[in-house]
């Protein structure tokens, strides 16, 4: 006789992150600023423990550094840097999303000149009714491009935006495999 009272850990488990995807998901796909914000506020909180370990692994640690007035002062930056990124973290998000956004701008405008280039050098050999599509298709790297030039904050957001509905999606498939496996464990 088998005994069904367990809980069913990996179903529980799986449920639970799931659900945390979900959420996490959601407050990306309604709320990406301030789902921006609270990431960059985790990442300094991050560097800032960094800093702080560092230096007590060099001061209490029993290890000695040969140039240990260059390793502390790393350590002090860094929890400069993660308390101003605390303190500021819509700001830092915003300006490093912005700079990413305009390098994979410049990036997809790269790609989009050359590839109308290519279409239109090429155009002799490519086959009969893909002249167009080529055309259009660089045509829409070169427009994608540019918007993301032209706003890269709003576009960063977008972005956020996006990952919120995958993590969200991804939340919902974590939860149907937990109902799955809730089931197949209440079978067994």
């Amino acid at each position: 006789m088998t005994d069904n009272t367990g809980l069913g850990w990996p179903s529980i488990l799986t449920g639970l992150r799931g659900l945390l995807m979900l959420l996490g998901g959601g407050f990306a796909l309604f709320w990406p600023g301030p789902a921006l914000a609270t990431l960059v506020w985790l990442g300094g909180l991050i560097v800032v423990a960094d800093g702080v370990l560092g230096i007590w692994a060099l001061l209490f640690g029993g290890r000695r550094s040969p140039r240990l007035g260059v390793a502390i002062t790393r350590h002090v930056l860094a929890i400069v840097a993660g308390i101003l990124v605390v303190a500021f973290p819509f700001i830092v998000g915003a300006v490093g999303l912005s700079a990413l956004i305009i390098i994979i701008g410049i990036i997809l405008v790269v790609i989009g000149v050359v590839a109308l280039y290519v279409t239109i050098v090429s155009r002799s050999m490519l086959r009969e009714g893909t002249f167009w599509p080529e055309v259009l298709s660089a045509c829409a790297y070169l427009l994608f491009g540019v918007l993301l030039l032209a706003m890269p904050l709003a576009s960063a957001l977008v972005l956020v935006g996006i990952v919120g509905a995958l993590m969200a999606l991804y939340g919902l498939f974590q939860l149907y495999i937990a109902w799955r496996l809730r089931g197949h464990s209440a079978a067994a």
